[in-house]
């Protein structure tokens, strides 16, 4: 009778772990690095090949349009940004030029680039194509599946701003981003794209704390629950611009983007490591404590092309909420290298190991 008791009060222990609340940084998703990126023309690859032969090897990868990456289970997406206000700024890329005379199609949507508003794409003139030519448009096409299913994971888009020249010859330069106007534009596309409810906000997080760090680390983030169906996004720029951004709003109150701080600042929430062998410690840490952080598995196809999963498991292993590939179920493989990166068992989404313990179960 004892035992029997004993049994079921197991049963009931497990399936009350099981069932327990999540809050949203208690998962760990697979994502995509430069998600927005299209295969570089044949003649532009070519050019770059012959002066800069290691380049070459690092841009050799592209992706699938978005959302055919979150029908595979990609859960955290990476656009690169350009500031064009005016319009026409990246309109005739030099890249475009030398594909053109080599008789390709590229698929280059000229008019979208005569548009005002913010560009997305790699590197000016030589990795210029994207499926998805301005932030607009990667926007609407990531909230679109979203609302198409709507019991998601939260899905987190980290924007990325590559703002002073490369000082590279043939490489335009693009317009810095330490301009409050400009940062004011950029949070007015995304609440375009994403009003209300639809964009998980540093607002909502810090509710009545301090901080957004304090909230984060006392109170924790919104439930999983609440987080379903919705997106949040990241700002990942140098210091001068995250510094702009953050001026007049402590805390990021009003601002519709989180920022990647320091750990001691007021705004510190998220972090990006991008080594998690070096860092794996650092990592668990941030993860313990309830920040959440996007870690990468591969780069620059290294890994791909001496099918090197150790970056990928240190990623895993350090609880991370998002570990960023290139090589997601079902990517473009130009290598032929057929090296894929996902969670144990084939999984995209998981409990993240270091938060949750228990018995763990991500169903809506």
């Amino acid at each position: 009778m004892m035992k029997a008791i004993l049994v079921a009060a197991a049963a009931l222990a497990l399936a009350g772990a099981a069932a327990a609340p999540r809050a949203m940084n208690d998962i760990q998703v697979v994502g995509s690095h430069n998600s927005f990126k299209a295969r570089i023309p044949a003649a532009v690859m070519a050019k770059i090949r012959a002066a800069e032969p290691r380049t070459a090897e690092g841009l050799d990868y592209y992706h699938l349009p978005l959302a055919q990456q979150l029908d595979r289970g990609v859960r955290q997406l990476e656009i690169d940004i350009f500031a064009d206000p005016e319009g026409g700024r990246y309109a005739a890329p030099q890249g475009e030029a030398w594909a053109r005379a080599a008789g390709e199609l590229t698929g280059f949507d000229r008019a979208a680039m005569l548009k005002p508003g913010f560009k997305v794409f790699h590197i000016p003139d030589i990795d210029y194509l994207s499926t998805c030519p301005t932030l607009v448009r990667c926007l609407g096409e990531i909230d679109r599946w979203s609302r198409a299913h709507p019991r998601h994971l939260p899905i987190m888009i980290t924007i990325n701003a590559a703002d002073m020249s490369s000082g590279r010859p043939g490489i335009s330069s693009p317009l810095p981003l330490d301009d409050k106007r400009l940062l004011d534009a950029l949070d007015g596309e995304i609440r375009l794209v994403l009003p209300g409810r639809r964009l998980i906000t540093p607002d909502e997080v810090r509710g009545s704390a301090a901080s957004l760090r304090s909230a984060v680390h006392q109170r924790g983030w919104p439930s999983l629950a609440a987080a379903r169906g919705r997106i949040f996004i990241l700002f990942d720029v140098r210091k001068p611009v995250s510094d702009v951004y953050r001026d007049g709003h402590p805390s990021l109150a009003g601002r519709a983007m989180f920022g990647w701080y320091p750990e001691g600042y007021p705004e510190s929430a998220i972090q990006i490591v991008q080594d998690p062998i070096a860092d794996g410690e650092q990592i668990r840490r941030w993860v313990g404590e309830g920040v959440i952080v996007r870690t990468r598995t591969d780069a620059n196809t290294v890994e791909a092309r001496s099918h090197d999963l150790t970056k990928a498991r240190a990623a895993m292993a350090s609880g991370a909420q998002a570990v960023s590939t290139d090589y997601y179920p079902g990517a473009p493989d130009p290598l032929r290298a057929r090296f894929v990166v996902t969670l144990p068992g084939g999984a995209m989404e998981r409990c993240s190991p270091v938060r949750v313990s228990d018995r763990c179960s991500l169903r809506p």
